[in-house]
């Protein structure tokens, strides 16, 4: 469990208006890039010709990679994006959303 001052130290990273929507991109995605299954569901996802941010996600990819794969505590991480100019905020945005009509089961994805 995250005591107070880690709490404190990452809603300094999301700012005083957090989007939640990017919070829980962020969370998630990271949680579930962890587990080999999931990353794999997650990239057919996002790379999947259907896909509206299609395109975007592969202009940024390493990047969210980076992010998705990181264990850096979330103010670290931060900091680090910002010395290359970018905000973990900023990068959050950029993670796609996941269509659960495409996102089948382990199998593949469908077009249900």
């Amino acid at each position: 469990m995250r005591d107070a001052a880690a709490i404190a130290a990452e809603s300094t990273v999301w700012g005083p208006y957090a989007s939640y929507d990017d919070v829980a991109r962020f969370e998630y995605g990271r949680r579930f890039w962890h587990l080999p299954e999931m990353r794999r569901r997650l990239l057919a996802n996002w790379l999947d010709d259907r896909h509206p941010h299609r395109d975007r996600f592969i202009e940024q990819r390493a990047l969210i990679e980076g992010v998705l794969a990181s264990n850096e505590a979330v103010p670290a991480l931060d900091e680090r994006l910002r010395g290359c100019g970018s905000s973990l905020r900023c990068v959050a945005r950029e993670i796609p959303v996941v269509f659960g009509q495409w996102f089948g089961p382990a199998g593949s994805l469908t077009d249900d």
